[in-house]
């Protein structure tokens, strides 16, 4: 920085921790969206980057505890980054931080990963070597999102090109449609929640808030419709397993029993997959409402669902 150059401005700053692509994935195509240095510019103020190296060790530290008497070893293990620019003239705590995790509940509609909220900071001179870094916790929500198993932990460029696509949601005049609203949301829970117990019922009522159009016959529209919702996203799912999963959300909505406790309906070495596939469903129809609104459409009121999406007799 020379004399005379502005100050750098303020950035939120949310990392993502965790292990990268192999060479085996790079060859792949599935090398990380950015490299060191590199900006994946989603808005004019929302970007993606790899920081410096000094820089992510500083946000690092200001996030994790401090401890007491026990040397800290530092290293750097952020993959990239997701900033945003403190707006200018803000009047409360935090504005616009609230986009920035926007962002990333949209990121995971195209690819799940395991960025939370445990390395969130305010960097108030944005680029500065040495800047102040303030931590920003959170108190009262799980910081963390939980990947129900070994699954790809990064986006690529291709899922940042996706992502850009689906900005435009952020804007505060554009709404989704209300049942697309939630359905939106119960895939943001699943993935601050831990455990397939509470997982499986959420996973269950977000594909409910998308296709129930009538307070009777839950199951049987469940039942009907979900394995539609897998058609129309190219995932195969049988009537056989849209009723297994409804007797599996029943026991546990109800108390009735733990997972552990119901391989009576399923063998419980299949109920992560049947859960996987639920959660995968649910991702993939609000996604596709997203990136295509006349799909979305089908999801409107009660007559576009009961028009698109018929009972089977």
């Amino acid at each position: 920085m020379q004399l005379g150059d502005p100050i750098p401005k303020p950035c939120y700053v949310i990392l993502h921790i965790g292990l990268g692509p192999s060479r085996d994935d790079e060859s792949n195509g599935l090398a990380l969206i950015v490299k060191d240095g590199e900006r994946f510019v989603l808005s004019d103020d929302i970007w993606i980057e790899r920081l410096e190296e000094q820089a992510a060790k500083n946000v690092q530290k200001a996030c994790e505890p401090p401890h007491y008497n026990i040397g800290a070893t530092e290293h750097d293990r952020h993959l990239y980054a997701f900033v945003r620019r403190v707006p200018r003239g803000e009047t409360r705590r935090y504005e616009g931080l609230e986009v920035l995790h926007g962002v990333l509940a949209l990121s995971r509609l195209i690819q799940p990963t395991s960025i939370g909220d445990r390395y969130c900071a305010h960097v108030f001179h944005y680029g500065l070597p040495g800047s102040a870094v303030y931590a920003i916790q959170y108190r009262g929500i799980s910081p963390d999102v939980f990947l129900s198993r070994k699954q790809r932990d990064w986006l690529t460029v291709e899922d940042g090109e996706a992502l850009r696509r689906l900005m435009p949601w952020l804007a505060k005049d554009k709404d989704m449609h209300y049942r697309v609203h939630r359905a939106y949301w119960y895939h943001e829970y699943v993935m601050r929640s831990s455990a397939l117990d509470i997982r499986l019922p959420l996973v269950t009522a977000g594909l409910e808030a998308l296709i129930n159009s009538d307070k009777n016959d839950n199951k049987k529209q469940f039942c009907s419709r979900v394995p539609q919702l897998a058609k129309a996203c190219g995932i195969a799912f049988t009537d056989t397993e849209a009723d297994s999963a409804w007797k599996l959300r029943s026991k546990l909505v109800h108390a009735e029993a733990f997972l552990y406790g119901l391989d009576t309906i399923l063998p419980a070495t299949e109920h992560l997959d049947l859960y996987e596939k639920l959660e995968t469903i649910l991702r993939s129809t609000v996604r596709q409402c997203l990136l295509d609104e006349s799909f979305g459409d089908r999801f409107q009121n009660k007559d576009a669902v009961e028009a698109h999406w018929p009972l089977k007799p």
